[in-house]
């Protein structure tokens, strides 16, 4: 990936951008992600509660031409201006430099062992790996280790947690 397809929008919605062999559709700050075929495991609200994230984009793909559509997570630790590079996508003028700091991440329920609270996670994956480096990145990038409820160590590559956690 050198350069971005420029900005055309898929019918489904969102923006094409390839990602080595994956044709992806990149859904800018606040834009709803919608599809014409049914996305696996997609909740809306919860969509809509992560459609505005500073750290995050929302991306839909087909890993495999047989599988459904999923939606992933692209998400940086680095301090990357996301509106901006929104900009760039719209415009085809992204490169593959703009993503350099990004990882893949996909929601999932879990639960801290230490107090036993459930909650809603967005998490590193290397289930469909965008990137050539992704081992690097998933080094250098910082994640959230810390429970939301009672402070202590939380293990895992937690990027995002996404919903409030529930008490036991």
């Amino acid at each position: 990936m050198n350069r971005m397809p420029e900005g055309k929008v898929d019918s489904g919605g969102g923006l094409t951008v390839r990602f080595r062999k994956w044709d992806t559709q990149y859904f800018r700050a606040g834009e709803l992600v919608r599809a014409d075929e049914p996305i696996r495991d997609f909740d809306e609200l919860e969509d809509r509660l992560l459609a505005d994230h500073p750290r995050m984009r929302r991306i839909v793909l087909r890993p495999r031409p047989e599988w459904p559509l999923f939606r992933h997570y692209l998400h940086w630790s680095d301090g990357t201006d996301l509106l901006s590079l929104d900009r760039r996508v719209a415009a085809g003028t992204a490169t593959e430099k703009d993503f350099a700091g990004a990882v893949v991440g996909e929601p999932y329920g879990t639960s801290h062992p230490a107090c036993g609270v459930r909650f809603r996670v967005v998490e590193m994956t290397t289930v469909v790996p965008l990137f050539s480096d992704s081992l690097e990145r998933s080094r250098a990038h910082s994640y959230r280790n810390e429970c939301p409820v009672c402070g202590g160590h939380f293990r895992g590559s937690a990027l995002e947690f996404i919903t409030p956690p529930e008490t036991p």
